[in-house]
């Protein structure tokens, strides 16, 4: 009877694995922050890699100032990967541990950061006054506002490091610096990145109040790209791909900045022009990179200011096993 059953088992067609998907879902923000992310979309760059492998693979691209809205793309169901900052990365981490399993697959730069002002008295976060305003992504939820809430911790003490989130206002880096350039609106601050800050500069009396790197020495992520467990292991290809795809970017950047400031003109509504773009590029090329720097130190004080009640025990416990690298922290 045995014998008969294996041969039974023999003659059946084989059980064919579970299809992984046709159609992969990316959601980015704005800003020169995602240039590496614009530069695989505009050259298409994740659909020739799987065209290589001979898979018919399309993408489709949200773009979204909320990062909230892309958090819950990914945990609906709508959207597969997502770039966001680390806070809110962490912050799903923390949360879906054993349930939605969010883990980073690479960072997408670590773009320096700087809190501008064009009010003449503050020269220092100390200075700061009720009658200020500044802009940032996301108060409690944005790498802008876990800094100043860091810098206040250092100032001020551990107990007070909430104590500038009365004066934060969340907009979109773009809303951002329409309202600081008209100079009529209450927002008379913003914390930012690149191409921002260089046109917030040009204003006659805006200047650098920090930066990123006067509370967090060295370089730190400012944001990355996660999936959820269930998408990585069903898709393995899809992944592969996709990793490869992001360092052909990367690789694009280095290489030929004119192209990537093309690439990235062709997708963005932003002020600068083509020679500016490059030029941005150029200066900061060697910080577009996927490597993941200071997302344990973020998670860290999260945890240390009761914003997650899980901590990671090191960097790695927060991303996929197939993205570790020797110098991510």
């Amino acid at each position: 009877m045995i014998r008969l059953i294996l041969a039974a088992l023999l003659l059946l067609p084989p059980v064919l694995s579970r299809a992984e998907v046709s159609v992969v879902r990316i959601g980015i923000q704005p800003g020169m922050t995602y240039l590496a992310l614009n530069v695989m979309n505009h050259e298409r760059m994740l659909e020739r890699r799987a065209e290589q492998n001979g898979n018919d693979l399309k993408v489709e691209w949200i773009v979204s100032a909320n990062g909230s809205v892309l958090n819950d793309g990914v945990l609906s169901g709508n959207i597969d990967i997502a770039g966001t900052g680390i806070p809110a990365f962490v912050t799903l981490w923390a949360k879906g541990r054993g349930t939605v399993d969010a883990r980073g697959i690479a960072a997408y730069g670590s773009l320096p950061g700087m809190l501008i002002s064009r009010n003449p008295n503050v020269h220092s976060v100390q200075d700061f006054t009720n009658a200020d305003r500044i802009a940032l992504p996301a108060p409690k939820a944005s790498i802008q506002a876990i800094l100043l809430e860091m810098m206040a911790a250092k100032i001020w003490g551990l107990d007070q490091h909430e104590r500038l989130n009365p004066l934060m206002v969340g907009l979109a880096h773009p809303d951002a610096l329409i309202a600081m350039l008209s100079g009529r609106s209450e927002i008379n601050a913003h914390f930012t990145s690149s191409p921002y800050y260089d046109e917030e500069l040009k204003m006659p009396g805006a200047h650098v109040v920090l930066t990123k790197e006067d509370i967090f020495p060295g370089p730190l992520t400012h944001g990355m790209l996660w999936t959820t467990g269930k998408f990585h292991d069903r898709n393995p290809r899809v992944m592969r791909e996709f990793r490869a795809a992001l360092d052909d970017a990367m690789a694009l950047i280095h290489a030929d900045p004119a192209r990537a400031a093309a690439a990235y003109l062709a997708l963005a509504r932003e002020k600068v022009d083509q020679a500016e773009a490059t030029e941005i590029i150029t200066r900061l090329n060697a910080r577009f990179e996927s490597t993941p720097h200071g997302i344990f130190a973020i998670a860290s004080f999260m945890h240390e200011i009761g914003m997650i009640k899980v901590a990671p025990s090191r960097w790695q416990d927060m991303f996929f096993e197939d993205y570790w690298v020797a110098d991510g922290s």
